[in-house]
């Protein structure tokens, strides 16, 4: 996902330097931006992961050595409102769908046999995601225009199993909050406008549930910290 990452940001940028170099063009939409009010709809791809601290000290935890994070790529869908406030900022609302899987793997002794091993735990989650975010925007040159984006996110998980009484079950709760940023580029077609964007997300709810189970011992804090690549059609 790094590497997408990477050649994302390399797309935008030879985007840019094409657009650049295109200058005294005509301006495709000239009064787009006087809109007060537009939508649109974004589809993106990003990884789920955790962030997860440990006990202060985990050789207190007998049997429990340590885990480590396997996340898999997630996608996303969203329906985009935008208010414009000024010429250089917006307010966005995109309610959005999203799915993805999350893997933990622990270094862990079975407390039935004894036996050191590695137990995986997958958790599979459905999110319905209310993102809220202010947008800013520079001054536009042709026909795009670079932003920023801060905000804040509530996730509901359609697919938790938090109330679950199965103990090969790893479970997390099923509401969670996080403060988003992210850096785009608008460019402005004929009929529409396009912007390929990258967002982090930073959980700022402790995830874990005490359910008892000896996999929850050795962990302190879960937070959700996800990379989110993007693209909106406006």
């Amino acid at each position: 996902m790094k590497r997408n990452s990477f050649y994302i940001l390399i797309l935008i940028f030879a985007l840019s330097n094409y657009c650049f170099a295109q200058g005294n063009k005509i301006k495709n939409q000239p009064k787009y931006d006087k809109k007060i009010l537009h939508f649109g709809f974004c589809l993106g791809i990003f990884t789920n992961n955790f962030k997860i601290n440990p006990v202060e000290d985990l050789s207190t935890v007998p049997g429990y050595y340590g885990f480590t994070l396997n996340p898999e790529p997630g996608y996303k869908i969203g329906i985009i409102t935008n208010f414009r406030l000024s010429e250089h900022w917006d307010f966005r609302y995109i309610p959005s769908f999203a799915t993805s899987q999350r893997n933990i793997i622990f270094d862990v002794t079975d407390p039935i046999t004894g036996e050191r091993k590695m137990v995986e735990r997958d958790i599979q989650s459905s999110f319905v995601e209310n993102p809220f975010e202010l947008k800013f925007k520079s001054d536009r040159i042709d026909n795009y225009r670079w932003y920023l984006l801060g905000g804040v996110k509530h996730s509901l998980d359609l697919a938790s199993k938090k109330k679950v009484e199965d103990d090969n079950i790893f479970k997390i709760e099923n509401n969670d909050f996080a403060v988003e940023f992210g850096l785009g580029l608008d460019f402005y077609f004929e009929f529409f406008k396009f912007s390929p964007q990258i967002k982090t997300s930073f959980g700022v709810r402790n995830l874990k549930v005490e359910d008892g189970t000896y996999l929850v011992e050795g962990i302190d804090e879960l937070y959700s910290r996800s990379i989110l690549i993007n693209f909106t059609f406006e």
